[in-house]
């Protein structure tokens, strides 16, 4: 039997815990916290174990890396691009998906219609900002991620009085144009290079954000030719074969909001009816016996 390694985070997430349930079907599975794997240099070796067991000797590696970890994601991951082990991504496109100013420059470069976004590093003279910027506007802290760190803001003064109480923080802040919506996104999953799934997002009431963790509900929806063009178009310019993509529909046309290369699937499963654990499986077996 085939063996994967599947690393995450520290807790085993829903998402990560159906995936292993479906893996488990069919390959031989080895579950390692991203923060417990050692890489060793050894002279001219690289290693990378856990346990003091080798952990490369297997036939495709999974990670699922967030953004509070993506610099030792980042090392583990180039290591496996050292030892050529299939998987979803190379090492760099962690660090320009879990920063939102780099994907979204990323996505822009390659014509693909992206919110108007500033960004800036809170402190003196931050506040100068608010005077060129067009409100409403949505505020994120650019390692944000599950709809944590999102603020909607309508007019300059708040948008000041968040910017002094963020300055304690000395970080770097994105301001987006506010796309105007009735409180729905869409969220695509693409997997080698297909439509996995697709469900919309539908906020709670008096919320801008449709996160599914933030009280959001999922819905069925079958994306529109250009959502699917749009959305395999994103995971090539990302070189991931495992994502989600945000679209927001406007006026103007669908508007990629974010990318997710550690997405959650129990709300697309829910909303669909989907086994998306098991199509994510499915691909990652056509690879490993290619």
């Amino acid at each position: 039997m085939n063996k994967i390694l599947i690393a995450s985070p520290g807790k085993l997430s829903p998402t990560t815990q159906m995936i292993i349930d479906e893996a488990k079907k069919v390959f031989n599975v080895k579950y390692v916290p991203i923060n417990r794997m050692n890489l060793i240099v050894d002279q001219n070796k690289i290693k990378c174990e856990y346990n003091r067991q080798d952990l490369t000797n297997v036939d495709y590696f999974l990670p699922k890396i967030d953004a509070p970890r993506k610099e030792y994601g980042y090392q583990v991951v180039k290591a496996f691009d050292y030892f050529d082990v299939p998987k979803p991504y190379k090492a760099e496109t962690i660090m320009i998906a879990h920063d939102k100013f780099l994907t979204t420059e990323m996505l822009a470069r390659n014509n693909i219609y992206v919110p108007k976004t500033y960004l800036f590093k809170t402190g003196e003279n931050s506040e100068d900002m608010v005077d060129i910027i067009k409100f409403p506007v949505m505020v994120k802290l650019k390692g944000g991620s599950g709809g944590k760190g999102i603020m909607y803001v309508k007019e300059p003064n708040t948008m000041k009085s968040i910017l002094k109480s963020m300055e304690v923080l000395k970080q770097e802040v994105l301001i987006q144009e506010f796309i105007d919506n009735p409180g729905e996104d869409i969220r695509v999953l693409v997997v080698g290079g297909e439509i996995a799934g697709a469900y919309k997002r539908v906020a709670k009431e008096g919320e801008k954000r449709a996160n599914i963790k933030i009280g959001g509900s999922g819905v069925r929806y079958t994306p529109t030719k250009d959502v699917e063009e749009i959305s395999l178009k994103v995971a090539e310019i990302m070189d991931c074969k495992i994502l989600a993509v945000d679209i927001l529909e406007s006026k103007d046309g669908p508007v990629v909001l974010e990318v997710n290369i550690n997405p959650g699937i129990r709300g697309m499963t829910e909303a669909t009816d989907i086994n998306i654990a098991k199509r994510i499986v499915d691909y990652i077996d056509t690879q490993v016996k290619r």
